[in-house]
């Protein structure tokens, strides 16, 4: 059992890293999207990389956080239906959503590791002005999809040991 602990520890270190990866990635996307705007309307010459670092940033933030605003609870919920639900239906439901949503992501996790070998394999380059390689930026798709799935799978388990009294409370859970 403390191993166990030990685990969910390190994987809540690496979600809170990715998380603070992506919100470096939006302090730089707001810094570069204020200098594209300045150097545009005050040096009469805009830049040709902001718009397309941005559309990068914003997918890579999106798979780098996204396990984490999960296990926050910060993912939008329909809760008026859960909310009126008895703690043994609400913890049913639970177990029920965090599995289906898991096995989701784990198979968008090996499509999309499949997509990203596939484009390391054959050298496969953006075709952009900048022209990156594909496989970097892919690559952080299936990453994304596993940790979602972990936290989903940590949910379902949280919502089978919960106590009734905690399922009333706990607004996380489904």
């Amino acid at each position: 059992m403390h191993d166990f602990k030990k685990f969910w520890d390190g994987f809540d270190v690496v979600l809170k890293l990715l998380a603070n990866a992506g919100m470096i990635l939006l302090f730089l996307m707001l810094i570069s999207v204020c200098w594209e705007v300045f150097s545009r309307y005050f040096l009469g010459r805009g830049t040709v990389w902001v718009i397309e670092l941005s559309e990068y940033a914003i997918f890579c933030m999106t798979f780098l956080g996204t396990a984490w605003v999960l296990k926050e609870g910060g993912h939008v919920e329909m809760d008026i239906v859960v909310n009126a639900l008895k703690p043994g239906a609400r913890r049913k439901l639970s177990v029920t959503t965090s599995l289906m949503c898991a096995v989701v992501c784990l198979l968008l996790a090996w499509s999309g590791a499949d997509v990203a070998l596939d484009y390391l394999q054959r050298g496969q380059h953006r075709p952009t002005l900048l022209a990156p390689p594909d496989f970097p930026l892919f690559a952080v798709m299936p990453v994304g999809f596993f940790l979602l799935a972990v936290q989903f799978l940590r949910r379902s388990r949280h919502a089978l040991l919960a106590t009734d009294e905690a399922l009333k409370k706990d607004r996380g859970l489904v």
